[in-house]
């Protein structure tokens, strides 16, 4: 028995607008807060006490961990996006030749 798939290019460009919405996120409002000089991006001060070397080393892995996934993050909400352009214009490629196909077949 043979599926059918379908595609709803409403949804998937709903879809991509929800993920440029998280895209957003990330790029313009948490990543900003990370960097040198800026709010997360300052490290706080572990002073000369028993361990402060043990706590600063574990805040700089925290950080440089978070940043890490955060740059993860950003590049496959990228790859998303573009996999959904990609479709769509697939799609609109495919019903472009399906149509013409069709108005051959009547001719």
């Amino acid at each position: 028995m043979a599926t059918s798939k379908q595609v709803d290019p409403e949804a998937l460009r709903a879809y991509r607008t929800k993920v440029q919405a998280q895209l957003d996120i990330v790029e313009n409002d948490i990543i900003p807060k990370l960097r040198n000089g800026e709010a997360l991006g300052k490290m706080p001060a572990f002073g000369a006490m028993g361990g402060s070397d043990a706590a600063r080393g574990t805040y700089e892995t925290f950080h440089s961990t978070t940043w890490d996934n955060l740059q993860a993050l950003r590049e496959s909400l990228h790859g998303i996006i573009d996999t959904l352009e990609e479709s769509g214009n697939l799609h609109e490629e495919t019903d472009a030749q399906s149509a013409a196909d069709f108005d051959g077949e009547l001719s």
